[in-house]
């Protein structure tokens, strides 16, 4: 039997993020689709052939990919998926879907930042707004900055081990990060939001022993503060039925 949807509080967020093209594609069908966040696995050196494994660690077949035959697969890409299920069986995976479409997560590598990279990474105000992990694999932020509404002004946001930090102010059971984020000297005039998924392969080796993650950064009212966010909080269930949303930036990279 296929595994019963649930909701959770972090997809409701999610889902109000998405940008509002998906609307449009999704109003050619009256019925509400599925909705769901994952990460894309390839099965093939092409990318050819792909599922989805969700964040609760279900994973998506997509069977009918008529409504959008031109996706790229990349393995490792963080997605939202709108889908409608389909009522043939496929074994190994819990769900069997028909894609409405796929919209991709902004996801990055952990940067080991030396001292000389600073300015460049830069360290203007950001808020997060949200912060969660998916599994061991995954720091997820939502994020909310100023901007000047010009497509030209690219936002850059980076999590970045601070190679030049002396670690004094570092709580021992925590592996510290700094969220970063370069304006690109971009007027501030407007709020923004965004979503942006870290991998956090590239510190396994830190994770050892840690109760989880403890993320600075400079706030645009409060300044300088750290958020922690423990391995035990990982999402455990991430798909629902799509509604309305509001647009997401698609001002940073």
């Amino acid at each position: 039997m296929m595994k019963q949807i649930g909701t959770t509080f972090f997809t409701c967020i999610l889902l109000l993020s998405i940008m509002p093209t998906l609307q449009s594609c999704l109003d050619d069908d009256n019925n509400n689709p599925l909705f769901t966040v994952g990460t894309i696995k390839t099965l093939s050196e092409n990318n050819d052939d792909f599922y989805v494994l969700l964040d609760e660690d279900s994973k998506l077949f997509p069977g009918d990919m008529s409504n959008q035959r031109n996706y790229e697969a990349v393995d490792g890409q963080r997605a939202f998926v709108f889908f409608d299920e389909l009522p043939e069986e496929m074994p190994g995976y819990e769900y069997n879907a028909k894609i409405r479409w796929i919209e991709n997560i902004l996801t990055k590598d952990i940067y080991f930042m030396p001292a000389e990279k600073e300015d460049s990474i830069g360290y203007d105000k950001i808020n997060i707004t949200q912060m969660w992990l998916t599994r061991k694999d995954y720091l997820n932020i939502e994020c909310q900055f100023m901007h000047s509404e010009n497509p030209d002004k690219k936002h850059m946001l980076s999590l970045v081990v601070n190679e030049a930090s002396t670690g004094e102010d570092d709580q021992p059971s925590y592996v510290t990060l700094e969220f970063r984020h370069n304006a690109n000297k971009d007027a501030q005039l407007v709020p923004g939001s965004a979503i942006v998924s870290y991998k956090l392969d590239n510190i396994a080796h830190l994770l050892e022993g840690k109760k989880g993650l403890s993320i600075r950064v400079n706030t645009i009212y409060e300044n300088e503060k750290s958020y922690q966010v423990e391995f035990k909080d990982a999402a455990t269930d991430a798909t629902t039925r799509a509604g309305h949303h509001t647009p997401s930036s698609t001002l940073v990279e």
